[in-house]
């Protein structure tokens, strides 16, 4: 079976990341064989959507990996999923990767959260029909979805999208190197004493970075804070001159590192200079760099419980869940695990089952057959492809 895949491609980006994964994973397998169809992430007229929506008949099942600023995003003048899908004349499979239906989940206050709750409801509510369009229609092209959380799920459920074409299928973990050269990390920074926590990820408003921050003032001076990554967007700036400036504000300097991004090659070292992995995301539909953390199996895991953690964590993948935006829970979570290395190693131990249900190869296979559910389903529609 031949499978065209539009997704956004060797960018830096959590999408094309664990997109790359599925692809190789799929391509790895015996029956299926994958075409991409790239986007770079940038704007694009509508006539490059309609181009890409053609390209897509080039397979036996058309595959979308949605997210909508890869379509422009919300305002109906931006948005050029319609241009893109109605050019699909094959069984089509969506990926749902977020959503913003539902209550706003995003803590904050002040001016900029009043936008953002009013903007929100907006698009969840009051603008009606294409309200309804943006969280239900969209996906009712599709033939099969696939979602990563059972959140979404239940979103489009709520929505009026029958569950029976729903299949929840989280993102695989992937098959990492060996995390070796933290000692040199840690004495090219001056750590070799200290205890070292680690936020790997994007710096955006929702990964929560301000939050570390804010937990490491309360623990002890040896314990410092290790953020590897950078700004994927140029709007994310801001975040990182905020972030600058509370690690001023509490006279963190000697303790916080800011990495800047990382290569891919880079990654491992830095991993293994970590004592903790810290993923305290206010928001986080999936997170596929938690997954990534998981796959290392060099150091516990903290993170938020946001409902993308939270189902890694009860699907047993040895995650310790704080309540969101609580700093002083991060703080005592920390502390505990710091101070009992046994239950570090416990959780790191307990990681390995979900690892192996949930590689790549395993996510290939749950893909697979989606892809010829969406088969059947076109027929029955008496479309033959």
């Amino acid at each position: 079976m031949k499978v065209t895949m539009f997704t956004s491609w060797q960018v830096r980006c959590g999408i094309a990341s664990y997109a790359a994964h599925l692809v190789d994973a799929l391509n790895n397998s015996k029956d299926i064989a994958v075409q991409v169809v790239p986007f770079d992430r940038e704007r694009h007229p509508r006539a490059d959507y309609r181009r890409w929506g053609a390209a897509m008949n080039a397979g036996d099942v058309a595959h979308i990996q949605h997210e909508y600023s890869f379509f422009g995003y919300l305002t109906p003048w931006q948005n050029h999923f319609d241009a893109f899908v109605t050019q699909i004349q094959r069984p089509l499979v969506i990926t749902r990767h977020v959503t913003f239906d539902g209550p706003l989940m995003l803590p904050g206050r002040g001016p900029k959260q009043i936008v953002r709750r009013l903007k929100w409801s907006l698009y969840n509510r009051w603008l009606g029909p294409y309200a309804t369009y943006l969280n239900r229609d969209i996906f009712a092209f599709a033939d099969q979805i696939i979602v990563l959380s059972a959140r979404l799920k239940t979103h489009l459920v709520a929505r009026g999208i029958d569950p029976q074409c729903i299949h929840i299928i989280p993102a695989g973990a992937p098959d990492v190197p060996p995390p070796t050269g933290g000692r040199e990390v840690r004495a090219r920074l001056g750590w070799l004493n200290r205890r070292v926590l680690g936020v790997f990820g994007y710096i955006t408003p929702v990964k929560g970075h301000v939050l570390a921050v804010e937990a490491l003032r309360y623990l002890p001076a040896d314990t410092v804070l290790l953020i590897a990554g950078g700004v994927r967007r140029p709007q994310d700036r801001d975040v990182l001159e905020a972030l600058h400036r509370k690690i001023q504000q509490f006279h963190l300097q000697d303790r916080v590192h800011i990495t800047g991004y990382l290569d891919e090659g880079q990654v491992p070292a830095h991993i293994d200079a970590c004592d903790l992995l810290l993923y305290p995301a206010t928001h986080a539909d999936s997170s596929y760099s938690l997954v990534t953390g998981i796959a290392y199996r060099r150091a516990a895991i903290v993170a938020s419980d946001v409902f993308g953690h939270r189902e890694v964590a009860e699907q047993g993948a040895g995650v310790a869940l704080f309540p969101n935006g609580d700093v002083q829970a991060l703080v005592q979570v920390i502390s505990r695990l710091l101070d009992d290395p046994a239950w570090c190693n416990a959780l790191v131990e307990q990681a390995s089952t979900y690892l192996q249900r949930f590689s790549w190869p395993a996510i290939a296979q749950m893909t697979s057959a989606v892809y010829r559910e969406a088969v059947h389903t076109f027929k029955q529609r008496g479309e033959a492809p």
